[in-house]
């Protein structure tokens, strides 16, 4: 059966069963909140508004950037869209996968027909559901790999069209060659490692176009190959820093690494064939890897290995070389000559993956179904069992993805001596309030061989909980340590600093909360600088009565966070000090947001009326305050004085400087509050 004799509605059936079998396996990841990095992608595109709409100049995994920016703008940090986007790459990918090897077979081997069919259907089956995979489908910052691989797949799959008499006449060739091009450019604009594809595109010429299906060599090297340096081109021009990237590439090469990589792509394979005990950080510890003259092992095993299939490359069929090949040209990049803080992740084997993928199922196919019909039940049964084993492994993998907390769990329960989990579980307890299990994590932490970064984290992090249980001796001691330990780190500042403030010793605050600032603009430790500590800083200045210094804080938190409502009603009475009136009408009426900040609007916004002699507008504010937040001490203050002045019911004034007693927490408040209700007495 050739190509041509494979009814249409087969490829739709293919569709669905992929489409249902990726639904069904990824539907408890809809919900899954943002994870790990998650959270300081979602802050970057928060603190950076519309830098990725720009044309030029791209900025690193711009496609990616972009693709997050109009998520956010669409539903904030609702995870739904964000995982949908991720599932549907993921099948547009899962199905790009089977198109290819389709076409590859059917033209480029003597597996034709029904027989290139089942093969890439079974391929791309696998690859959808493989709980290796999971890390890039269901980690939303996981989605530089997704969309890399899905560019990287049309590319090749434009480039085989492009190549095939069939598809590609004079008219069609250029066209298709261009969208190559241009889905390479799009893949390597998704992530940097994609750089990759004009040697996987070699590979596949050399070992599929040979026969009289494909265009000559002629039309590929002057219509395609001449023209790759396009898309460099471009990236180049379009993305200064991707020059500068690749230099500090070839600086950071180190030609000792391959001989540890060596023994980690080992288990790298070992996770194709077999995806179980996943981990979202891997630990090798030191003592994991052969020594002395046996770490030479794994280098000479893989170098003997190539050796033999190269040797024999002739002999055997095409897809197998291709299949290996692929596998260690598209790993090249992140686990070869370029130290890397994290040995191994299975987000970068997504692409790499699809080899053994293609592997396994020729192999499978050929021993069950091609060669062997008699054993067509006991295969499709297997294979049966495969897909639902895979299918449930995936489902489980994704739950524990559910909460950051069950993720980090996981990690630190598969390598518990990778510290880092460590500092990373011990942030997220914090994060849901779990300060038992978060000390207890960070008590170990402290007392491990980490290195003084982390350490320095884990006595900041103690010092919150210790001021959070008032232990305020206790919390200084530990901030200062974690200063002690890392000065470079602003967290110990940044605690420190606030725990200042809220004693009231400001002049101490301002000092320690600068050199926070001055740390988070000086270093690159892995976080922007939190929006947060310029206003900690503006109400510290204020409190000091530096106003000019206050309101220049204040205007850089605003900078990112133009409508929060306690920014603006901190900058609403700044401008009140000034004597900028008019400006500090108009910051408290932008506020919109929690009543009781809209009360305190209102509030000060009737103070200021009755500093401008209007007793009327006053009146209305004080009672627009009351409706927002009917217990706020100093609006009934207010009140009740202004209708004691004004000659009001002295009932109602009395009401409401007795609620305005019952409530205020200031003891001079409250003396205030007895002098006028003795006058009104007497």
């Amino acid at each position: 059966m050739s190509e041509s004799e494979i009814p249409k509605k087969s490829f739709l059936y293919l569709g669905i069963v992929l489409s249902l079998l990726i639904f069904f396996s990824n539907i408890n990841t809809l919900n899954v909140p943002l994870n790990f990095d998650d959270q300081a992608v979602i802050q970057q595109i928060e603190n950076y508004p519309g830098y990725y709409y720009k044309i030029y100049p791209f900025y690193q995994r711009h496609l990616f950037h972009l693709s997050v920016s109009i998520n956010h703008s669409q539903s904030g940090t609702a995870p739904l869209g964000y995982h949908l986007v991720n599932i549907s790459l993921h099948l547009l990918t899962s199905f790009t996968l089977f198109l290819i090897v389709f076409f590859t077979l059917n033209n480029g081997t003597s597996w034709r027909g029904k027989h290139a069919f089942s093969m890439a259907g079974l391929t791309a089956i696998l690859f959808s559901i493989n709980p290796l995979t999971t890390e890039t489908v269901t980690y939303i910052s996981g989605r530089t790999s997704g969309m890399a691989g899905f560019f990287y797949l049309l590319a090749i799959l434009f480039f085989i069209l492009g190549s095939l008499k069939k598809y590609s006449d004079k008219v069609l060739q250029i066209p298709l060659y261009a969208l190559a091009l241009i889905m390479f450019l799009a893949a390597v604009l998704s992530k940097e490692t994609c750089l990759t594809l004009p040697a996987v595109i070699i590979l596949y010429d050399l070992c599929f176009i040979k026969n009289s299906l494909w265009v000559p060599f002629k039309n590929r090297l002057i219509y395609f190959y001449l023209a790759f340096f396009l898309p460099i081109l471009a990236i180049l021009a379009f993305q200064p820093s991707m020059l500068w990237e690749m230099e500090s590439w070839w600086e950071k090469v180190d030609f000792n690494y391959p001989i540890l990589q060596a023994q980690v792509i080992g288990y790298a394979v070992k996770l194709c064939f077999f995806p179980i005990n996943l981990i979202f950080d891997y630990d090798f510890p030191s003592n994991w890897f052969a020594s002395g003259s046996f770490k030479w092992f794994y280098v000479l095993l893989w170098l003997t290995f190539i050796a033999i299939v190269l040797k024999n490359i002739k002999k055997i069929p095409p897809i197998l070389p291709f299949s290996i090949f692929w596998f260690i040209i598209t790993i090249s990049v992140t686990n070869s000559f370029l130290p890397r803080a994290d040995l191994l992740s299975e987000r970068n084997l997504y692409l790499p993956s699809i080899g053994p993928t293609i592997l396994i199922s020729c192999a499978y196919y050929h021993f069950f179904f091609k060669q062997r019909s008699a054993y067509f039940r006991q295969g499709f049964a297997l294979i049966l069992l495969i897909v639902i084993f895979q299918g449930a492994l995936t489902i489980k993998r994704n739950s524990t993805y559910g909460t950051n907390v069950r993720l980090w769990e996981d990690t630190l329960k598969k390598s518990p001596s990778d510290l880092k989990v460590l500092h990373n579980l011990s942030h997220f307890y914090l994060e849901n309030k779990e300060n038992d299990k978060a000390l207890i994590s960070l008590i170990k932490l402290s007392r491990s061989n980490a290195s003084s970064f982390y350490k320095s984290f884990a006595h900041s992090n103690l010092g919150s909980i210790h001021a959070q249980n008032n232990n305020f001796d206790f919390a200084e001691k530990e901030f200062k340590k974690a200063i002690q330990l890392d000065s470079t780190v602003p967290l110990g500042y940044l605690n420190l600093g606030t725990y200042y403030a809220s004693r009231g010793w400001y002049q101490k605050a301002k000092t320690t909360l600068e050199m926070a600032r001055d740390r988070f603009k000086k270093y690159r430790w892995g976080y922007p600088m939190p929006a947060s500590l310029n206003l900690i800083l503006a109400r510290v200045n204020f409190e000091l009565g530096l106003f000019s210094e206050a309101e220049k804080d204040l205007k850089q938190f605003l900078d990112e966070i133009p409508e929060a409502p306690k920014g603006l009603l901190l900058l609403g009475k700044i401008y009140q000090q000034l004597g900028k009136t008019n400006l500090a009408i108009e910051s408290y009426r932008k506020i919109k947001g929690p009543a009781e900040l809209v009360a305190k609007a209102s509030n000060n916004l009737g103070l200021i009326y009755l500093s401008l002699n209007q007793p009327e507008n006053a009146l209305v504010e004080f009672k627009q305050s009351l409706t927002q937040n009917p217990n706020l001490p100093d609006t009934h203050y207010n009140l009740g004085k202004l209708i004691i002045e004004s000659n009001g019911d002295i009932n109602s004034a009395r009401f409401h400087l007795s609620k305005a007693l019952s409530l205020a927490q200031s003891q001079a408040l409250k003396v205030q509050i007895n002098n006028l209700l003795q006058q009104i007495s007497s």
